[in-house]
């Protein structure tokens, strides 16, 4: 028996009990930054619903006939250039988060057909696609942030803000990756600007200092950045379990193929130990003829 195959089986499992504890290290370092961010996002949301509660309060008022914002949907105003922007990670190694995802983004891209103005694109996986692709970024965005803040929105709101006031753009839609539970992170995409105004909203008026349409044009451009930081954190929490879930798996795979590495090692082994022991013993007995 080839003792060269003993020796390269040796190697592999080495190799692979190696690799074992390279994505074990990654995955309890997924662990502890998805449960940090979990605490973050938590806080961040009851921020959020205050947001969403002045909103209401603001948008009872709102006459679609005497006041006009450009980023609340109107039923006179037609959105006909439609960007995407797609949330991705800048780190790989989380399974198929990003193949997903970036798979739903064109499939939107495709159903908008004409009224597709081009993406906007977060993340160094989505910029790195894209360009391989050839295909047409308006705007990128690499490195940004490891947990996304405040002022990573805002930037990123900045820039959307000036596309739409040069024309480039007229609305909004983001793909990102939300977390439907510990194990299962699924891509979405959603409707960011225009925002859209609930009809059955009960109508009242109220008086404002300053005026409605003041205290719109002020408001809304934050509720805008808020809502924008919740999707890019929650696409942050989801990145964070899909790689915990993904090197879990590694790990498991690795011990698996390491066990039956080993099986097959001790088969070789034992069956090269015996065939030296026949032809010691096959030596022995051509002794005893001579």
């Amino acid at each position: 028996m080839s003792r060269g195959k003993l020796r390269a089986l040796k190697r592999r499992i080495n190799s692979t009990i190696s690799t074992m504890h390279i994505t074990k290290a990654m995955e309890m370092v997924a662990r502890a930054k998805v449960q940090r961010a979990e605490r973050i996002w938590a806080r961040y949301r009851n921020f959020l619903k205050d947001y969403r509660e002045t909103f209401k309060k603001l948008i009872q008022s709102y006459d679609f006939d005497e006041i006009e914002n450009i980023f609340i949907e109107s039923p006179e105003r037609k959105v006909s250039k439609t960007a995407i922007l797609v949330v991705s990670s800048d780190m790989g190694l989380c399974g198929a988060y990003n193949s997903e995802l970036l798979k739903l983004a064109e499939r939107e891209a495709e159903n908008l057909g004409g009224r597709f103005a081009g993406y906007l694109a977060l993340g160094v996986k989505a910029n790195s696609y894209f360009r391989y692709r050839k295909i047409k970024i308006i705007k990128g965005w690499e490195k940004l942030y490891d947990m996304p803040r405040y002022d990573n929105a805002e930037y990123i709101f900045d820039e959307i803000r000036d596309l739409i006031d040069n024309g480039k753009i007229d609305s909004l839609k983001v793909a990102y990756v939300v977390k439907t539970s510990t194990l299962v992170q699924l891509p979405r995409i959603i409707d960011l600007i225009p925002l859209k105004v609930d009809e059955r909203i009960r109508k009242e008026e109220y008086e404002y200092e300053p005026k409605l349409e003041e205290l719109l044009n002020s408001f809304i451009p934050r509720l805008i950045i808020v809502e924008l930081l919740n999707l890019m954190m929650e696409a942050k929490v989801s990145e964070f379990y899909s790689r915990q879930n993904a090197m879990r798996n590694a790990t498991e795979n690795a011990s698996n193929l390491i066990d039956r590495f080993r099986l097959e090692f001790n088969k070789l082994r034992q069956a090269s130990i015996t065939q030296e022991i026949i032809e010691v013993m096959n030596g022995a007995e051509a002794l005893k003829e001579v």
